[in-house]
């Protein structure tokens, strides 16, 4: 039986868990972040805001203006999980773990970061030569092992487009698997969705940087570990 004082103790608990349950509003680095709809599994996001504060420098969160959480059709439409919109960070409210959402808002950060340093990540193409050659040498094991990649379950495949294209990525995700797939990039890729495009490659390793194996990271993409922290210098 408890006593007085525990019985105290579990009702403050309790009340405590119930308005972190309820509250919709938040602030990460005096950013708005708001969940318009509730998580479907519990999620603290108050441990999500300490650990994002914890590992990021908010000089890089400059670009986000607001945070939101909740069902929105221009996400499940395209099977996002999240996306960086007109100064905003939109998340589904599907996320059913702190740490995917956690490493969510850091990609997002990753690509709200590509307006003010485009320059800097693009501009000299040597992330581009690093990805290309990466996109070959995934090509050139796939073949060695049996795979068909010339022609995707949509169309011809291009290993030499940078920019996102709908069918190459629905042919790594469905075609191949990504669980076939993970152990075709090893010491090439850090991830299945780093393939897709240059700007998921950099927004991918930009996440791992801060949430990943960093000197995984470091040995199999010197570029881009490179420009991740020419992008942080500069910030300072």
């Amino acid at each position: 039986m408890l006593n007085n004082q525990s019985k105290i103790q579990r009702i403050i608990e309790n009340s405590t868990k119930r308005q972190t349950e309820q509250q919709k509003e938040f602030y990460l680095f005096g950013k708005w972040f708001y969940v318009k709809d509730p998580f479907i599994t519990p999620i603290d996001v108050k441990s999500v805001i300490q650990e994002l504060e914890n590992k990021i420098p908010s000089s890089l969160f400059e670009e986000v203006d607001e945070i939101f959480v909740g069902e929105f059709d221009f996400l499940t439409d395209k099977g996002l999980e999240a996306l960086f919109k007109d100064g905003a960070i939109y998340i589904t409210n599907f996320i059913s773990t702190e740490v995917d959402l956690v490493e969510n808002i850091i990609h997002e950060v990753g690509h709200s970061l590509e307006n003010r340093f485009g320059r800097t990540i693009y501009g000299d193409q040597l992330l581009a030569k690093e990805f290309l050659g990466k996109r070959n040498s995934l090509k050139s094991r796939m073949n060695q092992e049996g795979y068909e990649t010339t022609t995707g379950l949509n169309g011809p495949l291009d290993f030499q487009e940078i920019e996102y294209d709908e069918g190459f990525d629905e042919w790594l995700f469905r075609g191949v698997g990504y669980e076939k797939l993970n152990p075709l990039l090893v010491g090439i890729f850090p991830s299945p969705y780093a393939v897709t495009s240059l700007r998921e490659y950099w927004s991918v390793g930009f996440e791992d940087y801060f949430v990943g194996d960093r000197e995984y990271l470091k040995r199999v993409s010197p570029i881009l570990f490179n420009k991740i922290e020419e992008v942080i210098t500069d910030e300072y």
